[in-house]
């Protein structure tokens, strides 16, 4: 074999052990939670905070980046509308999916994608758009 061939299947080796990571922004510690163990079923890394402001925070003061943020719409302290406009002006291209309340009117689902979600569901979020979120960012990693 050579040492080229070891070296790529190396590379593909290092390239499948690398866990894909899920910034859960959410006051509603039930859907947050159970996003989480969803998530970690699937073999994903999940860090959870309670408002956008500490989404903002985590990406402005560390290096911690994410392969998708999973984003409330109403939070105390910074909403999902602000933390994602904030967010998107920082450079961030991360997958961003808002998750809306039953509550949340069209206009406010229109107002949210146009500060730069890339998808929006009605909570709670299934496992099954769970796993195709996951699915979709896997294929972009």
């Amino acid at each position: 074999m050579s040492s080229s061939a070891s070296s790529s299947k190396g590379k593909r080796k290092l390239n499948a052990v690398k866990k894909l990571s899920v910034l859960i922004v959410a006051n509603d510690d039930i859907s947050q939670n159970s996003y989480i163990l969803c998530l970690q079923k699937f073999g994903v890394e999940t860090l959870g905070v309670k408002n956008g402001f500490m989404a903002f925070n985590i990406h402005d003061k560390t290096q911690m980046r994410f392969d998708l943020i999973l984003m409330g719409s109403t939070m105390p302290i910074m909403d999902g509308i602000e933390a994602t406009k904030k967010l998107r002006s920082m450079g961030i291209t991360t997958m961003i999916v808002g998750i809306t309340t039953p509550d949340d009117n069209e206009e406010y689902r229109k107002k949210i994608m146009e500060v730069g979600l890339d998808e929006c569901y009605e909570k709670p979020l299934t496992k099954d758009i769970l796993q195709s979120l996951v699915e979709k960012i896997s294929n972009k990693v």
